[in-house]
C-alpha cells in the first residue's frame, strides 16, 4: 500500500512535467502537400479564401486538365518561393482580401463553403472526424 502511494503521485508527476515540455515546443509547420497544413501553412484564413477567389476566377472557364495544369503550376510556383517571396505573397494577398467590401467577402466565403461541400476530400472534411 505505501508503494502505490509513493508511485502514483510520482507517476502524476511524471506525467504533467511531460505534458509541460510538450506544451512548450514550438509547432512546426506541416510539410508541403500535407492536408493539414499544405503549401499554403503560411496563410491566414483570409488570404486563403483570397486566393481561392483568384485561382477559381483565373481558371473559370478552362477543362478540368486545364485547371489542374493551371494549379499545379500554382502550388510550384508557391513551393518554390523564398521566405521573403512568400511573407510579400500573404501580405499582398491580405491587402487584397482588406480593400474588399462586407459583401464582397460574405460572397467569398460561401463560395468557399459551397466548393467544400461539393468536394468534401479537397476542404477540410476528411471523414477523420476533424
Amino acid at each position: 500500500m505505501l508503494l502505490s502511494r509513493a508511485i502514483l503521485p510520482a507517476f502524476a508527476a511524471a506525467f504533467l512535467a511531460t505534458a509541460s515540455f510538450a506544451a512548450d515546443a514550438p509547432l512546426q509547420p506541416a510539410p508541403h502537400g500535407d492536408h493539414d497544413g499544405g503549401f499554403m501553412h503560411f496563410l491566414t484564413p483570409d488570404q486563403r479564401m483570397m486566393l481561392f477567389a483568384e485561382s477559381h476566377q483565373d481558371t473559370a472557364g478552362m477543362t478540368d486538365d486545364q485547371r489542374h495544369a493551371s494549379r499545379e503550376a500554382q502550388r510550384a510556383k508557391i513551393t518554390a518561393m523564398s521566405d521573403a517571396d512568400r511573407q510579400k505573397f500573404a501580405a499582398d494577398l491580405q491587402a487584397k482580401w482588406d480593400a474588399l467590401s462586407v459583401d464582397q467577402k460574405a460572397k467569398i466565403q460561401q463560395d468557399m463553403e459551397t466548393f467544400r461541400a461539393s468536394h468534401p476530400m479537397m476542404g477540410h472534411d476528411h471523414g477523420g472526424g476533424q
